[in-house]
This record gives C-alpha cells, structure tokens and sequence, in this order.
C-alpha cells in the first residue's frame, strides 16, 4: 500500500489521514506525543503495513516477483497496488479519484507546519508532481518507479519494475481484487477499536 491506498484507508477521516502520512516518520513509542484522533492514523498506518507485509496472498505475489525484483518486490507492489486501487476506483468509491485526490491535497496543506521537513518536501513533490494522479496510468505509474530508482543510491531494478505489472498483471489485479476489501473491512475495524 502506497500514499493512495493509505489515504483511501483514512475514510476521509482528516486527523487520520494526517496521521497515515507522517507514520513513518514517527519511531517507536513517539506517537503516544500526538493527539489522540492522530496516534490512530499512526496506529493505523503500522497496522496496514503490517497487515500487508504478512498477507499469504501478498508472500505468495512477492515470491513471484522476486526473480525480477529481488528485495524490492515489495516496494514495487506497493506501487502496483495503487496503481490497481485507480484501476478499480469506481468499485470502492462514490466520490471520483480526482475529486479524493484534491480533498487529500488540501486536507494534508492545511497541517503542513505540523509536519518534519521531511514530510514537507514530499507533500510539495507529491502535490507539484500529482504523485497520486499519476497512479492512474501505466506511464505515470511506471515514471514514479523511475523516480524512486533515482533515489536509491544502491543498484535497483525500479527504473524497469513496472514490467513487473505487464508481466503479470492478471495475478496482480486478482490478488489486489481479494485483498483490498479484506484491508477495508480490517482497517474500518481497526478504528472502531480505536474509538474511545
């Protein structure tokens, strides 16, 4: 799951998905210094990738992959992935994928100063480049994986991953097709816990 599948999983849900977005930077017990309704975004962002990370079905799609992709398929599929939630926007939203990625644009600004400048270079780099528009084609995605290569200093294959998605494409979106409704339920479930 990459920044579109992650703000999707935030339910318009503004202190989570502000909570979602600075997650990584955030280690260990640090979030317990956040605000309540943010520790949930944080919490929740952790259980996502967890979640992810050891999902049978997404081991299973990482091993395929791995010949090609080494220990970057999980990277690469976390791209892909957003790349198929564009996709199949139109099955798990009412609101169109312009119109989500506009209100989530704006809604992560308006906490702008309450974030690392790590987080404000890639807000304004997400928003100058429309990161999360070009998901929704197999040229912006596969120009987003060519970015991320550039900024590895190690040799990487990200520069020509996107083969990945054209090679096998049918598992992809199968897999994406049986996991995405598991997550939602996993994550909408997470946060009713959450609630106080």
């Amino acid at each position: 799951m990459n920044y579109l599948a992650h703000s999707f999983l935030s339910f318009a849900n503004e202190p989570i998905l502000f909570g979602q977005f600075i997650a990584d930077d955030i280690k260990g017990s640090q979030w317990k210094t956040w605000p309540p309704n943010i520790q949930q975004g944080i919490l929740l962002h952790r259980f996502i990738d967890d979640f992810t990370d050891n999902h049978p079905l997404l081991l299973e799609l990482r091993k395929r992959l791995h010949p090609t992709l080494g220990k970057f398929a999980g990277v690469v599929l976390d791209v892909l992935f957003d790349h198929a939630l564009s996709l199949r926007w139109e099955q798990h939203s009412k609101l169109s994928r312009e119109e989500w990625i506009q209100n989530t644009y704006l809604q992560l600004q308006q906490r702008y100063h309450e974030m690392s400048e790590k987080r404000k270079f890639i807000l304004s780099a997400m928003i100058r480049h429309d990161w999360m528009n070009m998901y929704g084609t197999a040229e912006g995605t596969s120009q987003i994986l060519q970015q991320m290569s550039r900024r590895i200093s190690l040799d990487n294959p990200l520069h020509s991953s996107f083969k990945a998605f054209e090679t096998h494409q049918t598992d992809i979106l199968s897999a994406f097709d049986e996991f995405f409704p598991e997550i939602l339920f996993k994550s909408r479930r997470k946060l009713d816990i959450f609630a106080p």
